[in-house]
C-alpha cells in the first residue's frame, strides 16, 4: 500500500514546455470523439439520430438538452487531459531501466483513451500497470497530440506526419513535473499504440532516423505493441470526412482522416519505409475481433488484415473487445488486460536483457572533448557523415541475406588475418546484384563484432561525393573519431592553419595518413570499407595512394566493392606487389534472390503453389541482378490472374535495357501529354541536378509550369515511375546508373533527355530564380525558417548547369547572365554565399563563366560580328575577373559581415572593373570616397615590403600560417601571411648557410659556420647548441625520425646525424663522400647541391660532371642514379649535363632539378626514366602539395607549372633579378626576394587553381586551363617604391611622402597631382611637416636632415633646401614648434634644439631617456613635453629648459588581471616583436594629443614573458599639466582606457572631431547636435573604428575595413588621420586617401 502511494503522487501534469500541438486547443464548440467508435459513448443510452449522429454530429434541430450537456462535458474533459508527453510514473529509488510510452489514437486523449467508461480510476497505465512485478524499473509515460476530427472552423490541415514531428519534439525537448528533462532515448523504449496512434509512432520512426535531432531517440527503440491500429486503413475514414464535409456545425474535413483511408498513398509510403525499419524491432499487434456500435448498428471498424503487418518477426492475438474498448479494461482480471500486460512484460524483459540482433547504424566512439574533433572539422571540412548512405543500402537488406559472404576463404582470411600485414580485397560484380547492399552488410557485421570500421560510399547521383578528395576527408574524420593520437595530430594540423577541403587527394593522402596514420604504431586493425568504387571519377588516382599502405604501422583491411571494368582491373595488377589483393566475385546469390523475391511477394493474393513458381522463374531469369527482380515484381504484382502473372514473366526481357525501354513504352502509354511534359521536367532535374534534390527544392523548381501538388513524392512515383527512387530523406534520384544512361543516350522514345538541353534549362532556371527581386533571408541560410528551399541550391549550382549546357548561336544563356550580372542581384547572390560561408562558389562561377565564353566565342566566329553581343561579352568577361579578386581580397571580412558586398566594397575595387562601374559610384552603396591613388586594374601584387637595406636577403620559405625569410646577418624572421607583419625571430649569431623548419612546425634547425642550433619556435628558445666540422660547410638540413634527430649534408659529400635528446655536442658521422662509390669507375668529386627528402630519409646529390643520385640515409645504401636521355650514350671520358639547383615533391617523392641549359627535370628515385620540360630557368621551388612548382630566370620572370603535367599555369614579367622563392601551402600565393624587398602575389590563375574542384585536379590536365588567364593583370606587373614616411597636410597639398629610394614628394590627391620636393640616395625615415605648412623636414637612415621651404606664391610651387645637417645616426623623432620657429631633433645621445629663422643650433642635451617622446605643449605654445613612462616633464621652447616634473600615477583597473591590453593574447604576431631597440625596455611608444586640447593619450610598453611586449594606453588630462608660477614636483593622474576599447586596438591612428551630422548605414540614422571628438584607430580585424572616449559607455563604432592588399607592416606604420578626418594609408608606393568615413557607422 505504501508503494501504491508513493506512485499516486506522480500523477502527470503538463509538462513546462510547449508542444508543438499546444497551439491547437480545442474550442468549446468541439465535440471531440474517440476513434471511429467514439459515438458508442454519446448514443449508447440514447435513440439513433441517423448517420449524423452515429459519429457524434447532432443536427441543430434535433440536439437535445442531455447531449448538449454532454458535449459540454466532454470538451471539459479534453482540456483536463494534456498534450505533449507526460510522466505517469517513475521509480523513486534510481534511474528507470525502460520507458514505455502510451499514444492514443484518432480523436482520443492521452489518459480517456486508456480509462473504462471514460473514467481514470480505470487508467491503467497508471493505476494497475506499476504495481505489477517487473515494471517497477519502468518508466511510463503518455503522449497526447490534438486530433479531434469533430472540430469545427476551417479545414485542419495537420496530419499523421505532424502528430509525429511533435511525438519526436517531446522526445527530445520535454521536461518533467520538476522542469527536468525527460532525456528519452538513455534506455530502451518501448511503445504502446491505439488506433491511429500506431500510424504516429511508425511515422516518428521513419522521421526521426533522418533527422539527426532525434536519431539517438529513435534508435533507443526497442519494441512496439500495437492495438488495433490501421496498418492499412480502413473504409470507414472516407464516410466520417464526407459527413464531417456537410455538417451543419461547420466541421470540416481533416487531412489526418483522409490518409486513413484503405491504401491511401500516405499509409503506403508509411509501411514501405517502415518495413525495413521493423527487423530491428520487437513487435506486438492485437487485433479486434467484435464489431462496434456505430450508431443504431454495428460493424467491423478494422478487419484482421488491417490489423496486422505480417512481418516474420511479428507476433499477433486476437482480443475479445471492440475498436473501442481494446484498450480499456474492466479490471486486472480481465483477460484482454493480462494478454497486454503479458505482452508488454515479455517486451520488457527482452528491451533490457538483450540488445537487437542487428545494430541500425554503426556509431563510432565520440571523443570526449568535443573542441578536438571541433578542429578536425574546420581541417577536413566534413559537412556530412556517410551514414545516410549507410541507411540508404541498410534499409534494403533482408535478415539472412548477404551473410554468405562470412562463408567464403578469401573474405575469411581478410577478416581474421592475425599478422599486422595489411590488405585488400576487391569485391565485384555486374551492375544491379546488390553490391552496397553487401557492403552495408558487412559495415554493420563489423560494428556489431566490435572492430573499428570506416566507410565511404561513391555515389553516382552526387558529384560531392565521387571524388578521392572526399573519401579521404571523411575516412580521416572516421579514423580521428575512434583514435585519440591521431585526433591530436590532426588538431595540430588545424592550428596551423591547414584547410584541406579543396587539396588535392595525394595531398591529403600524404599529410593525413602516410606521415601520421600510417605511423602510429597498433596492432588493432582498421576496417575500410569503400563501396562503388567504379563510380568514383579517380578511381587509378586513389588505388596509387593506396598502393602504400603495405608500409603501415597501423594494419589497414580494405575492402573496395564495386563493378569490374578492365581498367580498374589493371590499376589492382599495377599495385605495389608488397600489398596482398584478392579479388572475390558476387555470383553466388541466389538464395538472396529467392529470400527477397518471397519477400516482396508475401502479400501477394494467391496460392503456395503460384508464388513458389514466381520465385523460381524470376530466380532463373535474374541474372544474379536484384534491380532486374526489382522491377520486374514491379509489373508481376500488378497483375490479377496466373494468366497474366504468366504472360508478364514470359515476356519480360533477360536484360536491363530492353527492362527499361518496357518501362519506358508502359509509362509512355498510361500516361497523359501533360503527364509526360511534367515527368520529363522531373527526369530532366533528377538526371541534371548537381546533388539529388529534395522533394521541397524539387517542388520549388517545377514552378511556375507546375504547382501545388497534393503528394509530390506520389506524384513522381506515378509520372516517372520506377525510374526515380526517393530516399528516406525525400531526396529524389535515379533507380541506377544504367537506367540514367538509358534515358540519355538511347533517342527516339518519348522519355529521352538531353543533357545539354537540360542543363540548359535548368541554368535559366536557376538564373531566373536568382533574379527574383524578393527580399533574401539574412543570417545562416541553412539555418533560417522561412528560406526557400531551392535558393542554396540556386545559388551554388547555376554555374555547373552553365558549363555544361548548350553553346548555340541563341542568346537567350548569354542575355539571361548579363542581366544578372547588370543588376543588384549579384550583389545579393554573393551575400547569400558569405553568409552560408560558400565563398568557393565564386571560382567556380569565374571559371564556368570563362569556359562558356570561350566556346562562345567560337560559336559566335560563324555569324556576323554585329551579332556577336559584344558589350554583354565585355561585362561577363571582366565579372569573370571580378569574383575571383573579390573572394581573394575580401574574402575574410565577406565571411564576417556578408553585408559588405551591397555597400564597402563595390567602392573598394578598381575603378575599371564592373562591380565598381556598376555599384561603386551610387550612393545607395558607396558611402565612402576613395581617392589619392591609382587603381584602375586589379593588381597581383599583394604586399610588397621592406626586409631592410642594412642586410641581405637570402632565403624564404612558406608555411600554413607563416612565412620565413633568412637575412645574411644570420636572422631568420617569421611574418604571418594575412598581415605580414613579423611574428618573432630568430638570432644564429652568425651567417646561416642552411635552415629548416620540422613537419610540425615546433623546431626550427640553422646551420651556421662554427654552430649548428635548434629553436623551439613556441618561444624562440634554443633547444640545443652542436658544434659543426671545420673542414666542412652543409648544404642542406633536416628533421628525421619523428623530429628525433636532425641530419645534414655537407659540400665534403658526408652525412651527419645529430640525435635531439643525447648529452654530445658534435655531429655523428653517417657515411662519407667515398662510400657512393664510382659513377662509371670514376671518382666522385664533391656535391654542388643537395636536398633532403620531407622526412630527412633519402638525399638527393649533384656532383660537377656525374649524375644526379639519391642516397638511402636510413640504410646507407644507394637508391638510384638519374642519367639523361641525352647522356646515355656518353663514354667513361665525357662529363654528364651538371644539375643545378634541385628539390623534392613532398607529395610523390619525385626530385625537380635543373641542368645548367635551364632545362626542368623531374624523377623518381624508383623510376628510371626522367620527364624534362623545355624552358630557360635559373631557380626552382615546389609547393608543399606536391601540385605546382615556380621557376625564376635571371630576367626576373616568374613562372609557374603545374607538376603533374608539367603544364604552364602562370608568369609574370619583373625586371628585378629574383633572390629566392616559394610557393604558399595551398598553392594561392608566390613569395620572392628582390633586392631589399619581399613580394607576395595572389594571381587570379592560382586561386581558381586553389579553389578549384579536385576532379579537375585528378583527371585532367590544367595546360586547357592557361589559356583562360587574364594576361592584362597576369602578365606582367611593375611595383613601386614603398613608402618609407609620411606627413599630412590641410590645405593646398594632401601629404608629403618619403619612398624607399629616398624621393620625397608633395601630392594632391584630389587631381593626383605631385612634386618632387627632393632626391636622395637612402631611405626617407622621417617626415615633419610645420603646421602653417611652411616648412618641411626629412631625414633619411644615413643621418642626413634637409630643412626645406614650401613656397606657393607662384603657379608652380617650389620647395627650396633651407639647410642641411647630419644627425650622426639613430633619429627617433624630429618636431617643429607651432609657430614655425625652432626645430627639435631627438637622437639616441642628444636632444637638439635648432633656430629654423638663423638655422643654427640653439642648444644640445643628452638624452637621458630616449623611449620617450616630445610633444608641443596643447594649451601652451611656449612649452615642450616630454613623456616618459614614469613621467613627464616641461621645458621652454625657446631655451630648451627644463621648467617641471611631474611623475604618471597610473590609475588601472581594478581586476590586476585585465590591468592591461595583452596583444599577445588576442593577436601574437603583433606582440611578438620589440617595439624599441632594447625589448628590456619600458618604453612610450607615440603620444596622441586631441584636437580640441583637453586629453593625451599615451601608448607605452613594457618587456613581458617570451619576449612580448605587453602595451598600455593611458588617458591624461591637459589641465592638470598646467605651468604653475612655482613648479614643484607633482604626480599627475594616467586613467587607462577601458578594456573594452584597449583590448580591441591594433594601432591608434589619432584624434577626431566628429561632424554634427552622421548617418547610420544600413539599419539606422541620429543626429548630433554638438561637436564630439572621438578616438580613431584600427581594431584587430582591420577595421577602421572610433570611441567616444565616456569611460562609463565604452561604444566602439566600425567604419569600414582595409583590404587585404592594403596590410603589411609598412604601410600599417605610416596609417594615420589628419586634423580635418581624412584616412591615409600606404599602398604600393601610393597613399589611399578615404573621406566621409567618420560620418557614417557600419552596423551589420
Amino acid at each position: 500500500m505504501d508503494m501504491f502511494h508513493r506512485f499516486r503522487r506522480k500523477k502527470s501534469r503538463p509538462l513546462a514546455i510547449p508542444t508543438i500541438t499546444e497551439t491547437l486547443t480545442p474550442s468549446p464548440h468541439q465535440q471531440p470523439v474517440e476513434d471511429f467508435s467514439e459515438a458508442h459513448d454519446i448514443h449508447r443510452n440514447s435513440t439513433a439520430r441517423g448517420n449524423l449522429s452515429s459519429y457524434g454530429i447532432i443536427p441543430h434541430h434535433k440536439t437535445t438538452r442531455s447531449v448538449e450537456r454532454h458535449r459540454r462535458e466532454r470538451s471539459v474533459e479534453r482540456h483536463a487531459d494534456p498534450l505533449g508527453l507526460n510522466v505517469l510514473y517513475e521509480p523513486d529509488d534510481g534511474a528507470p531501466t525502460v520507458d514505455i510510452i502510451f499514444v492514443h489514437g484518432l480523436g482520443g486523449t492521452s489518459q480517456k483513451t486508456w480509462s473504462r467508461n471514460r473514467d481514470t480510476q480505470f487508467f491503467w497505465p497508471r493505476e494497475w500497470l506499476p504495481l505489477e512485478p517487473g515494471f517497477e524499473r519502468a518508466r511510463i509515460l503518455t503522449f497526447g497530440y490534438n486530433a479531434h476530427f469533430a472540430s469545427s472552423g476551417r479545414e485542419n490541415v495537420l496530419d499523421i506526419v505532424d502528430f509525429a514531428k511533435d511525438l519526436l519534439f517531446g522526445m527530445k525537448y520535454g521536461l518533467n513535473e520538476d522542469s527536468q528533462e525527460l532525456e528519452v532515448g538513455k534506455v530502451p523504449v518501448i511503445f504502446v499504440a491505439h488506433s491511429m496512434g500506431g500510424l504516429v509512432v511508425k511515422k516518428a520512426h521513419i522521421l526521426g532516423r533522418n533527422d539527426d535531432q532525434y536519431k539517438q531517440c529513435i534508435r533507443a527503440t526497442s519494441a512496439v505493441l500495437f492495438l488495433s491500429t490501421p496498418h492499412r486503413g480502413t473504409n470507414l475514414a472516407e464516410l466520417l470526412n464526407r459527413i464531417l464535409a456537410v455538417s451543419v456545425f461547420n466541421h470540416s474535413p481533416k487531412q489526418y482522416i483522409a490518409e486513413l483511408r484503405q491504401n491511401s498513398p500516405a499509409l503506403q509510403d508509411i509501411n514501405e519505409q517502415f518495413r525495413n525499419i521493423a527487423p530491428h524491432l520487437h513487435l506486438f499487434s492485437f487485433y479486434e475481433t467484435q464489431q462496434t456500435a456505430v450508431g443504431p448498428r454495428k460493424m467491423m471498424v478494422l478487419e484482421k488484415d488491417s490489423s496486422i503487418l505480417g512481418y516474420p518477426n511479428e507476433i499477433s492475438k486476437a482480443l475479445d473487445a471492440d475498436h473501442h474498448n481494446v484498450c480499456k479494461y474492466t479490471n486486472q482480471q480481465d483477460p484482454n488486460y493480462i494478454s497486454v500486460r503479458n505482452a508488454l512484460k515479455s517486451l520488457l524483459r527482452k528491451s533490457t536483457t538483450a540488445t537487437p540482433a542487428v545494430p541500425s547504424i554503426p556509431q563510432p566512439t565520440l571523443p570526449d572533448d568535443k573542441a578536438d574533433m571541433k578542429d578536425v572539422e574546420t581541417l577536413l571540412a566534413v559537412s556530412e557523415t556517410p551514414e545516410d548512405d549507410y541507411e540508404f543500402f541498410r534499409d534494403r537488406w533482408m535478415p539472412g541475406s548477404c551473410e554468405w559472404i562470412f562463408s567464403r576463404p578469401s573474405f575469411r582470411s581478410w577478416l581474421h588475418d592475425i599478422t599486422s600485414a595489411s590488405r585488400i580485397l576487391w569485391v565485384n560484380g555486374l551492375p544491379g546484384c546488390g553490391k552496397s547492399v553487401l557492403s552495408s552488410f558487412i559495415i554493420g557485421q563489423l560494428q556489431e563484432m566490435g572492430y573499428n570500421c570506416q566507410y565511404f560510399f561513391f555515389r553516382f547521383g552526387d558529384h560531392n561525393k565521387r571524388t578521392a578528395n572526399t573519401l579521404l576527408r571523411s575516412l580521416a574524420y572516421q579514423v580521428a573519431m575512434n583514435l585519440p593520437e591521431l585526433r591530436e595530430q590532426y588538431q595540430k594540423l588545424s592550428e596551423d592553419g591547414v584547410k584541406l577541403e579543396k587539396a588535392e587527394g595525394r595531398t591529403i593522402w600524404q599529410k593525413l595518413f602516410a606521415s601520421r596514420l600510417c605511423k602510429i604504431h597498433s596492432g588493432e586493425p582498421l576496417y575500410w570499407v569503400i563501396d562503388a568504387l567504379d563510380e568514383c571519377e579517380a578511381p587509378q588516382t586513389l588505388l596509387n595512394l593506396l598502393s602504400s599502405i603495405s608500409s603501415s604501422k597501423i594494419p589497414l583491411r580494405v575492402i573496395f566493392v564495386g563493378r569490374k571494368t578492365q581498367a580498374l582491373s589493371a590499376s589492382f595488377q599495377r599495385m605495389d606487389p608488397t600489398i596482398q589483393v584478392v579479388e572475390l566475385s558476387v555470383n553466388d546469390t541466389k538464395e538472396d534472390l529467392s529470400r527477397y523475391v518471397e519477400k516482396e511477394i508475401e502479400y501477394m493474393r494467391g496460392d503456395s503453389g503460384i508464388k513458389a513458381s514466381i520465385i523460381q522463374t524470376v530466380c532463373e531469369k535474374a541474372n544474379g541482378n536484384f534491380l532486374w527482380v526489382h522491377l520486374v515484381l514491379k509489373e508481376i504484382l500488378l497483375c490479377h490472374t496466373e494468366a497474366a502473372i504468366g504472360q508478364a514473366l514470359e515476356e519480360m526481357p533477360p536484360d536491363l535495357e530492353p527492362l527499361y525501354q518496357r518501362m519506358e513504352t508502359a509509362l509512355s502509354k498510361s500516361s497523359r501529354p501533360a503527364d509526360r511534359k511534367l515527368s520529363n521536367a522531373i527526369l530532366t532535374w533528377v538526371i541534371c541536378s548537381e546533388r539529388m534534390l529534395t522533394l521541397e527544392e524539387l517542388s520549388e523548381a517545377l514552378k511556375p509550369g507546375f504547382s501545388s501538388f497534393l503528394d509530390l513524392r506520389l506524384t513522381v512515383s506515378q509520372v516517372c515511375g520506377d525510374f526515380v527512387v526517393t530516399d528516406a530523406k525525400g531526396r529524389a534520384g535515379m533507380v541506377h546508373q544504367t537506367a540514367r544512361d538509358y534515358l540519355t543516350k538511347t533517342p527516339g522514345h518519348d522519355h529521352c533527355i538531353t543533357p545539354r538541353d537540360g542543363h540548359q534549362g535548368l541554368f535559366m532556371k536557376c538564373i531566373s530564380y536568382l533574379s527574383n527581386p524578393v527580399p533574401r533571408p539574412r543570417g545562416d541560410i541553412s539555418l533560417a525558417p522561412s528560406t526557400p528551399p531551392f535558393l542554396n541550391y540556386a545559388a551554388t549550382s547555376w554555374s555547373y548547369h552553365l558549363a555544361s549546357c548548350t553553346v548555340s548561336l541563341d542568346h537567350s544563356v548569354l542575355l539571361a547572365l548579363s542581366h544578372f550580372f547588370k543588376n543588384s542581384y549579384v550583389l545579393g547572390w554573393i551575400e547569400l554565399l558569405a553568409t552560408s560561408n560558400q565563398l568557393k562558389t565564386l571560382v567556380y562561377a569565374s571559371q564556368n563563366m570563362t569556359s562558356y565564353l570561350g566556346k562562345k566565342s567560337k560559336i559566335d566566329a560563324q555569324r556576323s560580328p554585329l551579332t556577336h553581343r559584344l558589350q554583354e561579352k565585355e561585362l561577363l568577361e571582366l565579372w569573370a575577373v571580378d569574383l575571383v579578386k573579390i573572394m581573394g581580397k575580401f574574402g575574410s571580412q565577406l565571411v564576417k559581415h556578408p553585408r559588405t558586398i551591397q555597400s564597402l566594397i563595390p567602392t573598394l575595387c578598381p575603378t575599371t572593373t564592373a562591380i565598381f562601374q556598376h555599384f561603386g559610384q551610387s550612393k545607395a552603396s558607396g558611402y565612402i570616397f576613395l581617392g589619392g591613388f591609382s587603381r584602375s586594374k586589379w593588381d597581383d601584387c599583394l604586399s610588397k615590403f621592406s626586409i631592410g637595406r642594412d642586410t641581405q636577403s637570402l632565403r624564404i620559405t612558406s608555411m600554413e600560417r607563416l612565412f620565413a625569410i633568412l637575412t645574411s646577418d644570420g636572422t631568420l624572421r617569421s611574418y604571418d601571411v594575412i598581415t605580414n607583419q613579423p611574428v618573432r625571430q630568430i638570432s644564429h649569431g652568425e651567417r646561416v648557410l642552411c635552415f629548416k623548419f620540422s613537419p610540425s612546425y615546433e623546431k626550427c634547425v640553422t646551420y651556421g659556420f662554427l654552430k649548428t642550433k635548434v629553436w623551439n619556435l613556441k618561444d624562440s628558445c634554443q633547444i640545443c647548441s652542436i658544434s659543426n666540422p671545420s673542414n666542412a660547410k652543409a648544404l642542406d638540413v633536416n628533421f628525421a625520425n619523428d623530429e628525433t634527430t636532425i641530419v645534414s649534408c655537407s659540400d665534403d659529400g658526408a652525412i651527419r646525424r645529430y640525435v635531439l635528446d643525447s648529452a654530445e655536442t658534435m655531429w655523428n658521422l653517417v657515411n662519407s663522400n667515398v662510400e657512393y662509390g664510382d659513377a662509371e669507375g670514376r671518382q666522385l668529386n664533391s656535391p654542388r647541391r643537395v636536398a633532403f627528402n620531407m622526412d630527412g630519409t633519402q638525399v638527393a646529390l649533384a656532383f660537377r660532371g656525374f649524375p644526379l643520385l639519391v642516397w638511402d640515409v636510413e640504410n646507407a645504401n644507394l637508391l638510384g642514379r638519374c642519367v639523361r636521355a641525352t647522356d646515355k650514350n656518353k663514354s667513361r671520358q665525357d662529363l654528364y649535363s651538371e644539375v643545378g639547383p634541385i628539390c623534392w615533391n613532398p607529395v610523390t617523392g619525385h626530385i625537380l632539378g635543373l641542368y645548367k641549359d635551364g632545362c626542368v627535370f623531374k624523377w623518381h628515385p624508383w623510376e628510371s626514366d626522367s620527364q624534362e620540360l623545355r624552358t630557360v630557368a635559373a631557380g626552382i621551388q615546389c609547393s608543399l602539395d606536391g601540385v605546382l612548382f615556380v621557376t625564376s630566370n635571371t630576367n626576373g620572370l616568374l613562372q609557374v607549372w603545374n607538376f603533374h603535367h608539367f603544364a604552364f599555369v602562370y608568369q609574370l614579367s619583373y625586371h628585378i633579378p629574383v633572390i629566392d622563392m616559394a610557393l604558399s601551402p595551398d598553392g594561392r600565393r608566390v613569395y620572392d626576394l628582390r633586392e631589399s624587398f619581399c613580394n607576395v602575389w595572389e594571381p587570379n590563375a592560382l586561386i581558381r587553381l586553389a579553389e578549384a574542384d579536385e576532379r579537375s585536379s585528378e583527371t585532367t590536365s590544367t595546360a586547357g586551363g592557361s589559356t583562360q588567364l587574364s594576361l592584362a593583370s597576369e602578365a606582367s606587373n611593375e611595383t613601386l617604391e614603398p613608402l618609407t614616411a609620411l606627413a599630412t597636410g590641410r590645405r593646398i597639398w594632401s601629404y608629403c611622402s618619403g619612398d624607399d629610394a629616398g624621393v620625397v614628394c608633395l601630392v594632391r590627391a584630389v587631381d593626383q597631382v605631385s612634386i618632387q620636393v627632393a632626391q636622395g640616395f637612402m631611405p626617407v625615415d622621417h617626415i615633419v611637416w610645420s603646421e602653417d605648412e611652411k616648412y618641411v623636414v626629412t631625414a633619411d637612415l644615413g643621418g642626413r636632415l634637409n630643412v626645406r621651404t614650401i613656397d606657393d606664391s607662384s603657379p608652380v610651387t617650389k620647395c627650396p633646401l633651407l639647410f642641411e645637417t647630419k644627425t650622426g645616426g639613430g633619429l627617433r623623432q624630429v618636431l617643429i614648434d607651432t609657430k614655425s620657429e625652432h626645430l627639435l631633433l631627438v637622437t639616441n645621445a642628444f636632444t637638439e634644439l635648432w633656430s629654423l629663422t638663423s638655422k643654427t643650433m640653439i642648444s644640445t642635451k643628452p638624452n637621458i631617456n630616449p623611449y620617450s617622446r616630445w610633444i608641443t605643449h596643447p594649451s601652451d605654445s611656449a612649452y615642450i613635453i616630454q613623456c616618459a613612462f614614469t613621467g613627464v616633464r616641461i621645458y621652454q621652447w625657446s631655451t630648451l629648459d627644463e621648467i617641471e616634473c611631474c611623475s604618471l600615477e597610473r590609475v588601472l583597473q581594478t581586476d590586476p588581471k585585465e590591468n592591461v591590453t595583452q596583444h599577445a593574447a588576442s593577436k601574437p604576431p603583433a606582440a611578438s616583436i620589440p617595439m624599441s631597440p632594447d625589448g628590456n625596455t619600458d618604453a612610450v611608444d607615440d603620444v596622441f594629443v586631441a584636437q580640441q586640447g583637453s586629453q593625451l593619450l599615451l601608448q607605452t610598453s613594457r618587456p613581458s614573458a617570451q619576449k612580448h611586449r605587453t602595451v598600455e594606453y593611458l588617458m591624461v588630462n591637459i589641465n592638470d599639466l598646467t605651468v604653475a608660477d612655482d613648479p614643484s614636483p607633482s604626480d599627475i593622474e594616467a586613467r587607462e582606457v577601458p578594456h573594452a576599447v584597449a583590448t580591441k586596438i591594433e594601432k591608434v591612428l589619432g584624434f577626431v572631431c566628429k561632424s554634427p551630422r552622421r548617418r547610420s548605414h544600413g539599419l539606422i540614422g541620429e543626429a548630433d547636435t554638438n561637436l564630439e571628438e572621438v578616438l580613431a584607430f584600427l581594431d584587430h580585424d582591420d577595421w577602421v573604428c572610433s570611441w567616444a572616449m565616456v569611460p562609463a559607455k565604452p561604444i566602439i563604432k566600425r567604419h569600414f575595413f582595409l583590404p587585404q592588399d592594403w596590410l603589411n607592416l609598412d604601410s600599417l606604420r605610416l596609417t594615420t588621420i589628419s586634423r580635418d578626418g581624412k584616412f591615409y594609408c600606404p599602398r604600393n608606393g601610393e597613399v589611399a586617401v578615404v573621406n566621409n568615413w567618420l560620418e557614417n557607422e557600419w552596423i551589420d
